[in-house]
């Protein structure tokens, strides 16, 4: 195994410590699959009624949250293959709701919830902070409970804001295509310049 770059062991040092009952709790619950899968559906309902995007921004969160999971388990991380500190170290890592199943890098959870957190800015902007305090949330919780270095935290941040970019460049591609017939040449007009008829 490489040795994790020394930002990752100092940072993991000051966060990774668990034991406090209340705070245990909070960060648990930040990194809870259930939880945070209801806190989508929630934001996906609330955009779907509030947001002047309606259903295509509802549609997007969840093709977002689809998309960097997928990428991020699939791709990304047997690409990789790097250890969770919990596996690296047991001894000295507390790890106090289990070690979690396959690779570390990038976090799943950090990219997830990053790709809504985009999605809920742009789609109902006064909400932006709270998108981005529950990913900065769930990244440090994942920290907290010994399951991710940070840096894989940092990954799973970047990877989440990607998505959403290229999910948003598709869309302004199919919205040209769309607005100019399909993609078509558009016909000549009278003298020699492109118009449409």
């Amino acid at each position: 195994m490489v040795a994790p770059p020394v930002i990752d062991l100092q940072l993991l040092s000051l966060l990774n410590r668990p034991g406090v009952g209340w705070l245990d709790a909070v960060m648990g619950a930040a990194s809870n699959r259930g939880v945070l899968l209801a806190v989508a559906a929630l934001a996906a309902i609330y955009l779907w009624i509030k947001s002047p995007h309606r259903a295509l921004a509802a549609i997007l969160l969840w093709a977002a949250i689809g998309v960097a999971d997928l990428l991020s388990v699939r791709v990304v991380k047997p690409e990789f293959g790097r250890v969770r500190p919990c596996n690296a170290d047991p001894a000295r890592v507390p790890h106090p709701l289990g070690c979690g199943a396959g690779q570390s890098f990038p976090s799943t959870h950090a990219s997830d919830t990053a790709a809504a957190a985009v999605v809920l800015s742009w789609a109902a902007p006064r909400l932006s902070p709270i998108g981005i305090g529950l990913a900065l949330l769930v990244g440090v919780s994942r920290v907290y409970l010994g399951v991710h270095w940070p840096t894989d935290v940092i990954a799973g941040w970047a990877l989440g804001a990607a998505i959403f970019g290229a999910l948003a460049a598709a869309g302004v591609v199919v919205g040209y295509v769309r607005n100019n017939d399909g993609g078509q040449p558009a016909a000549a007009g009278a003298g020699g310049t492109a118009g449409k008829q």
